[in-house]
């Protein structure tokens, strides 16, 4: 029977976690933080290993702590020292976040031998280049689209706070739409700089494929930035991190 694997990747925002039977995931969901006590509920079943990923060091622990406590298993926990077969080009590998590092294992089991940007849009948005011989080059790390609301929220006197949406047009009528206009657009023009220059100072102008992964990677689903969309990136790198290439 193939084996079933909890793979969790604590975020800035919230947890993301999926259930893996052998390589197939079979459930995927998120929580906030402060709902860590429902992870359980969310499985449903029991687990044989676990295997997680963080960028949020005072929750690690308390994660470790849950699925020790309920699963009765000792989880795995992918950083960037790991030996997760990845070469870093970063001055200090060590610097690499996990979530990164575990987006660019799920790259490079779904497209292998392939040059890659992956775009990874969540709380920041993260631009990293990986060689198909899994070499991670480098990238950029830039507000995510829900932090331009807040900033501008935050730090105005008078602009509300709007939610990430895709307007209809650029040419904004009142205060709400300009914002809307420019919170997308503005990111995805910053997108799409940002991707070309990567592409082109890692793979020379090579033909990379782009992937968009992460939870508001389907709001620019239409523009034609990604080649591939891949929401679930991360868990199936982390997978592939805890398998080691011999999941059924």
């Amino acid at each position: 029977m193939p084996m079933r694997r909890l793979a969790i990747s604590i975020g800035n925002t919230s947890l993301f976690a999926g259930v893996f039977s052998g390589r197939r995931l079979t459930n995927s969901f998120r929580l906030n933080a402060s709902e860590l006590v429902r992870l359980p509920g969310r499985v449903r079943g029991p687990i044989e290993a676990a295997v997680v990923g963080s960028v949020v060091p005072a929750l690690t622990e308390d994660v470790l702590r849950l699925v020790r406590r309920t699963w009765a298993v000792e989880a795995m926990l992918l950083t960037a020292t790991s030996a997760h077969g990845l070469k870093i080009g970063y001055r200090r590998p060590r610097d690499l976040g996990a979530d990164r590092v575990a987006a660019a294992l799920g790259a490079r089991e779904k497209f292998p031998g392939r040059d890659i940007v992956v775009v990874d849009c969540g709380t920041a948005t993260t631009v990293t280049a990986l060689r198909g011989d899994g070499t991670i080059c480098g990238g950029a790390i830039l507000p995510g689209v829900g932090l331009w609301t807040e900033m501008l929220a935050g730090r105005t006197a008078q602009l509300p706070r709007v939610a990430p949406a895709r307007p209809r047009r650029a040419l904004g009528r009142s205060t709400r739409e300009g914002i809307e206009a420019g919170v997308f657009f503005g990111h995805l023009g910053a997108m799409r700089e940002t991707v070309g220059r990567v592409r082109r100072e890692a793979f020379d102008r090579g033909p990379a494929m782009v992937v968009g992964t992460g939870g508001q990677a389907a709001r620019f689903r239409r523009e034609k930035i990604f080649d591939a969309l891949a929401p679930n990136l991360v868990l199936h790198g982390l997978r592939a991190f805890a398998a080691g290439g011999k999941d059924r």
